[in-house]
């Protein structure tokens, strides 16, 4: 039986291209349903506002923002006649038309903006604006926009004023650090990293950020002490007692940081990578010191650590093996270990090593 490879070809390519019309006509139709709000002519009757946003907000926490943007839409639409005091009933209280508005106009802005739509967004977050120029949320998010257009001393003082009004803005004070860790302004960052962290201790999931600003602040903080770390580095002289002193406590604090992160929000690779370069250092660190005072042990217990974190990072392995077989003088436990890099990377040497062990062993029981 034979193929006709033409036949084939050209089957394939109008497979691909169907399947990408049909992607532009789904982005198309969705955009145009978000940005008209309903394909219904006339507005919705205004009795219906609570339950638009109602039905909106728990689309929005579901992240069906598609869905989600054409319920605020709607209610938009049922307020356009409406005066700002009229109150509505959402969620079980009582919101002025004004107060719909504003928060409706915010979510619809959120939603474009995460979307990569920046002009719609601008344009919604204007309408926004009109109700409440100085709500904490409008220049939250117009601080965002200034950063995203790289205006990023414009898109401070938007955070700055969201922290003065409302203190307890963990998002605001989390972007602070953000921008000050990137000009190298490391108190500074180190200050609004830590309110971020104190004021969310729920870990409340925010749109625009791929883990909570809790989270996301812990990293960013150890990457801060890290960076810090790297001027005590290159000194071209021996550490003080208070330049060791420093070092210990933020490569600790760093260590401590990612270590809460983890425990709080398991199996994330950027705090897991991150987390174990600062214990091979911590651990090579401790087999740095003095022959006589060589914590080979607490090393042992570092590299036990890393490979809990990544069961297949054969340096610590080796390191482990090495440790248990020159400095320990445990031969069984060094051979086990080696066994393991084996597994991971069969290489000659580690077989070697592995004979060598085994022979010894033998040797001994004898």
């Amino acid at each position: 039986m034979s193929f006709n490879t033409k036949s084939l070809f050209s089957l394939r390519s109008w497979l691909f291209y169907a399947e990408v019309l049909v992607v532009i006509g789904f982005v198309v139709l969705a955009f145009f349903y978000i940005q008209r709000g309903s394909a219904e002519s006339g507005s919705p009757p205004v009795s219906q506002v609570g339950g638009f946003v109602e039905k909106a907000d728990t689309l929005f926490a579901q992240q069906d923002l598609v869905d989600a943007a054409l319920f605020y839409w709607q209610a938009l639409q049922a307020l356009e006649n409406e005066a700002e005091t009229q109150k509505h009933l959402v969620n079980g209280a009582s919101k002025t038309g004004a107060e719909i508005r504003l928060h409706a106009n915010l979510r619809i802005a959120a939603i474009y903006s995460q979307s990569g739509w920046l002009k719609d967004a601008k344009a919604r977050l204007e309408h926004a604006s009109r109700v409440q120029p100085d709500h904490p949320d409008v220049r939250l998010l117009r601080g965002k926009l200034l950063r995203d257009d790289y205006l990023l001393s414009e898109a401070a003082e938007e955070f700055l004023a969201v922290v003065k009004k409302d203190p307890s803005n963990a998002e605001a004070h989390y972007l602070l650090g953000v921008l000050y860790q990137g000009s190298k302004q490391f108190e500074q960052a180190e200050e609004h990293y830590k309110k971020a962290i104190e004021n969310d201790p729920e870990l409340r999931v925010v749109l625009s950020e791929k883990a909570p600003i809790g989270i996301l602040a812990r990293l960013q903080l150890s990457r801060t002490y890290s960076k810090m770390l790297q001027k005590y580095r290159f000194l071209d002289r021996e550490y003080t007692i208070e330049d060791f002193t420093e070092v210990t406590r933020l490569e600790s604090e760093a260590i401590l940081l990612l270590e809460q992160a983890l425990e709080k929000r398991p199996g994330m690779d950027e705090v897991i990578t991150d987390l174990v370069g600062l214990l091979f250092a911590r651990a090579s660190a401790l087999e740095r010191e003095d022959i006589e005072t060589r914590q080979y042990v607490d090393a042992l217990q570092v590299y036990e650590r890393i490979v809990e974190l990544d069961p297949h990072e054969v340096r610590a392995w080796e390191r482990m093996g090495e440790i248990y077989a020159s400095f320990l003088g445990d031969k069984e436990a060094a051979l086990e270990v080696y066994r393991k890099v084996y597994e991971i990377e069969p290489h000659p040497t580690v077989l070697a090593n592995i004979k060598s062990l085994e022979e010894d062993i033998a040797v001994e029981a004898e």
